[in-house]
């Protein structure tokens, strides 16, 4: 494996399971110190464990903007700086419009918006410090793709492309580039607990249903390479993209 990502400091939101914690792994493998940041104490606890002392942890409500902040202070305490922010921290809820809690709708957006929102606001001014970096944010291809039940998660994820865009051009002259990843159905354990979902709104099991969509599930892994590739210099022309990682299932939404 390459050391793409060598004398780099990174921070992963949502960093102790999933997408999150493949992604800490190997930013970590390629080079780069890493602050595992999530709601999760124990997964924390776990993973900083598991990958040694250039993995700090700290527990982060992302939609909490002194939480954030007290991540990238963390970053420069511990490693000296920031390079790298991966807001990847999400929440979903089902419900359809007319039936779902009012509150649940506003977490939903207060997380997978105002957390990309409390990230890349925490993270300019130590990235610019640096002389730039790079912003990666998480999306989804239920943000592309009407599906019953999920109307707050694909409403927001779509709020997420168009935000990144927008920070792209605005940050540009910072020299820090702004990009998003867009998963489809990956094997992880929140994808594992919306499985009753899949049953009741669309009638089918939810291997199933992926096989249908998109051939296969995704892996944890392989977002983390794509997501590897666009935080190191190698896409230093790369910003304001989003990265459809679904085995082709959106070509015929």
């Amino acid at each position: 494996m390459s050391l793409r990502l060598q004398g780099k400091v990174a921070i992963v939101t949502g960093a102790a399971h999933g997408i999150g914690a493949a992604a800490a792994r190997r930013f970590l493998a390629e080079g780069a110190r890493v602050v595992l940041a999530d709601v999760s104490e124990r997964g924390l606890t776990t993973l900083a464990g598991e990958l040694g002392p250039a993995a700090v942890a700290v527990r982060c409500d992302v939609a909490a903007e002194d939480d954030v902040a007290a991540a990238v202070d963390r970053a420069v305490a511990a490693f000296g700086g920031l390079d790298i922010i991966f807001n990847n921290a999400a929440a979903g809820a089902g419900g359809r419009i007319l039936e779902m809690d009012r509150a649940d709708w506003d977490r939903v957006f207060a997380v997978n918006v105002g957390g990309v929102l409390n990230g890349i606001r925490a993270a300019v001014p130590a990235l610019r410090e640096r002389g730039g970096g790079a912003i990666l944010n998480t999306s989804s291809v239920a943000g592309r793709c009407a599906s019953p039940g999920i109307s707050a998660y694909s409403a927001s994820k779509a709020a997420v492309e168009s935000l990144t865009r927008s920070a792209a051009l605005e940050l540009r002259e910072d020299g820090i580039r702004v990009n998003a990843i867009v998963p489809g159905l990956v094997r992880t354990r929140a994808a594992e607990a919306s499985a009753p979902f899949l049953v009741d709104a669309l009638g089918t099991d939810p291997d199933g249903y992926v096989t249908a969509r998109q051939g296969r599930w995704g892996e944890p892994d392989e977002i983390a390479a794509v997501a590897a590739h666009l935080v190191s210099d190698e896409a230093s022309l790369t910003t304001g993209q989003t990265y459809v990682l679904d085995n082709g299932a959106t070509l015929r939404a």
